[in-house]
């Protein structure tokens, strides 16, 4: 079996800031057969409520920490971070990960980091940086991209050669 980390909010689960989901039917893309859908939710694995105040990546003092959105001061960083820890064993077990695009944890190039200036650049989320420190190559996908044939095709064949 082929064991795959989702987004629990991919999976249906309502886990998001503003306690709904973003159900994206994978099934259709995965044979329940040979494919286990895992998920996981880092806000809520480490302590979050829902639904709770939303949280961002911003750069502050040129460190990148992940804070409330209208309080910057409220900094999650090290949660995430002793959780991911406290956890790692369980992702290295996975094959790969489908994650929720533009999310502050879980984006791949996607999410939004916030310059003191209040511009910003799209960068990895905290989870998916923890994710490419600590085993590096693992193959991630986000729901849009699963969308697109030729990206899709590649996940797959990453994640069969990790088998």
């Amino acid at each position: 079996m082929i064991k795959i980390g989702v987004s629990a909010c991919l999976l249906g689960q309502k886990v998001r800031y503003d306690g709904k989901d973003k159900f994206a039917d994978l099934e259709k893309y995965f044979d329940p057969k040979v494919y286990q859908l895992i998920p996981i939710c880092p806000e809520v694995e480490m302590g979050m409520s829902i639904p709770r105040p939303s949280i961002q990546m911003r750069v502050i003092n040129n460190d990148t920490r992940l804070v409330q959105v209208n309080d910057h001061k409220l900094d999650f960083t090290e949660q995430l971070n002793n959780w991911f820890e406290e956890n790692k064993h369980r992702f290295e077990k996975l094959h790969g990960f489908i994650l929720k695009s533009k999310s502050p944890s879980c984006g791949k190039q996607t999410t939004p980091h916030f310059n003191e200036d209040d511009s910003c650049t799209r960068k990895d989320g905290l989870f998916v940086h923890q994710l490419n420190s600590n085993k590096p190559l693992i193959p991630i996908i986000n729901e849009l991209q699963i969308q697109q044939k030729e990206l899709f095709l590649k996940f797959i064949q990453q994640i069969t050669k990790t088998t």
